[in-house]
């Protein structure tokens, strides 16, 4: 397995924003809160890992 596809990995992106919502992660550049991130995320996972995965992903 590659290492961009561990760190694809489902398991380790739900994990990540559990983290980051365990800190109360601050506003990034996309202006969203941490809530929002997590709706946004679950909701376009797929997308945005495909996108990655093709070296396409604009954040």
């Amino acid at each position: 397995m590659r290492l961009i596809e561990v760190i694809l990995d489902d398991k380790n992106l739900n994990e990540a924003v559990k983290r980051v919502k365990r800190n109360k992660g601050v506003v990034g550049v996309d202006k969203m809160t941490v809530y929002e991130i997590d709706t946004y995320f679950q909701n376009n996972k797929e997308r945005i890992k495909k996108e990655i995965l093709e070296k396409k992903y604009r954040p």
